[in-house]
């Protein structure tokens, strides 16, 4: 059995250990634009040299046989819970885009099977207490599954609940907490959101990425219409001690061509310490 170390420095570049990793799960939610085929999409990914990938399950089973062929096949993170949220445009509820409820998609012994190096847990903050303890109990059990295996588990800490106000879902303070809870938990990997940029901001998710002795990986959260805000959140993060981007609908919601040279743009300010301005130009993007 690989040991749980062996797992997650599959994730991350030997060189620099560091990563930029493509989440490519939110195909629970609806189909995506830009991943409408999700082979034709993972393989352009794997070919684009992304270190890792998340992808559910069922993706898993129908690119396993690609996977195994490769020579030098990328880390694999599944996800491995479905949260159920009501967004506006599919129905009119008084508590529209909210969470509602969640379960498990897939099992450890399935990850183990498949030879994936990490499962994904996502875990939300400022949820109704009878939800946020269901939650609670639904991490641990999936951590304690997943220590018999030496399986890693991602946790996912972010302020999607309907108790913490619009103006406070970028509260720093709320994003350390949620990050050394689920660290207290078991987490081995923090996926983690980037505040709202400030000094101030910046010195707390230092402190986190410091403080939690674990990989902090930065989410990157919903589609933003230029790529100028993309890198500077990139770079914030990497020069605050975070190991590197999971950013999803910031890469691949793009024309294919522009999608391929924000891609090469973090790749380069991960791991070649680039600045901003130095991949907006090289890669002519605005």
């Amino acid at each position: 059995m690989k040991t749980k170390s062996e797992r997650i420095q599959k994730l991350f570049s030997k060189e620099d250990g560091r990563t930029v990793i493509i989440p490519m799960d939110h195909g629970v939610m609806a189909v995506m634009e830009g991943l409408e085929d999700p082979l034709i999409s993972l393989k352009k990914f794997v070919n684009l040299g992304a270190e890792a990938l998340l992808i559910n399950f069922g993706i898993l089973k129908l690119a396993h046989n690609f996977l195994n062929s490769l020579k030098n096949r990328p880390g694999i993170i599944m996800g491995i819970d479905y949260n159920q949220m009501w967004s506006k445009w599919k129905l009119p509820l008084e508590n529209s885009d909210c969470i509602l409820g969640h379960c498990l998609t897939a099992r450890i012994e399935q990850a183990v099977k498949y030879d994936v190096d990490a499962v994904k847990v996502y875990f939300p903050l400022g949820l109704e207490p009878k939800l946020s303890m269901e939650y609670l109990e639904h991490t641990c059990e999936i951590i304690a599954e997943a220590d018999k295996y030496n399986m890693p588990v991602m946790v996912e800490p972010t302020t999607d609940g309907q108790y913490i106000p619009k103006d406070k879902k970028g509260d720093p303070k709320i994003i350390a907490d949620g990050c050394r809870l689920a660290l207290e938990l078991g987490a081995d990997i923090l996926k983690a959101p980037y505040p709202e940029h400030t000094i101030e901001n910046k010195e707390v998710f230092a402190n986190i990425c410091s403080n939690s002795h674990v990989p902090v990986v930065m989410l990157g959260g919903a589609k933003k219409d230029g790529t100028k805000g993309i890198f500077e959140t990139a770079r914030y993060g990497i020069d605050a001690g975070a190991k590197g981007t999971i950013f999803g609908r910031n890469v691949w919601q793009r024309p294919v061509e522009e999608m391929e040279r924000v891609l090469k743009g973090l790749q380069d300010i991960v791991h070649k310490g680039a600045t901003v301005n130095d991949v907006m130009s090289k890669y002519k993007l605005s």
